[in-house]
């Protein structure tokens, strides 16, 4: 791909594939840099690969099997940072940006920020609690494992490494795990490996938060924090339904954000952005899993309008600039107007009827924006988890009872249009 002349004389930036939200990075990146892409796999799955905003790369490398010559050709471009722009892309950036010299985490804890078991392993050894868990590809030994606490009622069992509620299943009974461990073993999941094993988990009743956060340094910046609402679907599924923006005086941070401080370094993630998913339970937060990228709710408009500052942005000062903007910003960010992120949710197989959509949600009072997850016209299924819902509808407004009005019109035209 050629380069703008007048972009040649631009710092150079790596992202790591920068598929799904880190086409955002992709974009904003672009506008001050020069964007050298590179791709951790040598495949993207259809619709992350769709998403990749190829126009704004000014390379596009594949790592894969040319290991040696994408480092030679990076250190040419002497670039001043790597960012996993994506869930994807997050061991691959450790490796390069230690390799180049560059801000990282230590990839001596990459594993363990994606493989859910190896996670958890990592803050049982810093003191930190976690849920109880067994991992194996023998359905068998993890029944024997269940039986063996028998005051844990109900477990969970998902891909050890995959993302975006990506077959996770709640099981009741032993039945409802063998069935779960036949509908994940074997499977390529959507980080393209094969499920080799599967992680069993106690289930963890409670609310359910997300804290997204930049870190530069071993300092960690809150950029934002939601509470989850789910809906149980058939077979166990349970689906995320809305997320909603918490104000920082909200006393629950007070317990929730300490404890990820934690998990983040125990985690070695020490610099840029992470996305964490934690149960309040009982025993206090335990934490489901984080990933160190940017978060999949990332909207910078939005979160601009809401808290005067966006994950994107700050993760991009955190690895080109001098850090002066996460500097000026409060640790734990502030609310200026309430925010609330819904997911659709298809109930059969139709065309996606994008503009009637859109047209009907430009006229609620709230309506900030909409990032489909499908085409225009593509053919819709029953969503069962994240990655099967149509899209996701951001809703902004200083009043919380436009934005549940927002809320309920949007269900609404869910039962006329999907």
């Amino acid at each position: 791909m050629t380069v703008p002349h007048h972009h040649q004389d631009r710092p150079a930036l790596v992202l790591v594939d920068a598929f799904s939200t880190g086409s955002m990075l992709a974009r904003e990146a672009a506008e001050t840099h020069r964007v050298l892409h590179v791709r951790s796999r040598a495949l993207a799955s259809g619709t992350f690969g769709a998403s990749l905003p190829s126009a704004l790369l000014a390379e596009d490398l594949t790592y894969p099997g040319h290991e040696a010559e994408v480092l030679a050709h990076l250190k040419a471009r002497r670039p001043v940072g790597v960012v996993a722009a994506s869930e994807f892309g997050v061991e691959a950036a450790d490796e390069l940006a230690h390799r180049l010299g560059l801000r990282g985490n230590d990839p001596a804890l990459s594993a363990a920020r994606r493989d859910k078991s190896l996670m958890m392993d990592a803050l049982s050894r810093a003191g930190v609690p976690t849920a109880r868990q067994c991992r194996s590809g023998d359905p068998a030994a993890l029944l024997d494992w269940w039986r063996r606490h028998p005051d844990i009622e109900r477990l969970v069992v998902k891909p050890l490494d995959s993302a975006g509620s990506d077959d996770v299943y709640t099981c009741d009974s032993e039945q409802e795990v063998l069935d779960a461990c036949r509908a994940v073993l074997g499977k390529t999941n959507i980080m393209l490996r094969v499920n080799e094993e599967v992680l069993a988990q106690e289930y963890l009743a409670g609310d359910e938060y997300i804290v997204n956060t930049v870190s530069r340094e071993g300092s960690h910046w809150f950029t934002d924090a939601w509470i989850s609402r789910k809906q149980v679907r058939e077979g166990g599924r349970r689906i995320y339904e809305a997320e909603d923006l918490l104000t920082p005086d909200d006393p629950v941070l007070d317990v929730v954000l300490p404890y990820i401080a934690r998990s983040l370094d125990a985690l070695g993630i020490t610099d840029g952005p992470a996305h964490s998913e934690l149960i309040l339970t009982e025993r206090g937060p335990l934490l489901l899993e984080t990933g160190a990228r940017i978060s999949g709710l990332a909207n910078p408009a939005a979160l601009d309008l809401c808290t005067g500052a966006n994950q994107v942005s700050l993760t991009l000062d955190c690895h080109t600039g001098d850090g002066v903007a996460l500097a000026g910003r409060p640790a734990r960010y502030p609310v200026l107007q309430r925010a609330r992120c819904v997911n659709l949710m298809a109930r059969r197989a139709v065309p996606l009827p994008l503009t009637a959509l859109t047209s009907a949600l430009e006229r609620i009072p709230a309506f900030e924006s909409v990032r489909f997850r499908i085409a225009d016209g593509a053919v819709t299924r029953p969503t069962v988890d994240l990655n099967s819902s149509p899209g996701a509808v951001f809703l902004v407004h200083p009043d919380p009872t436009e934005i549940d009005n927002a809320h309920k019109v949007i269900r609404e035209l869910e039962l006329e249009l999907l």
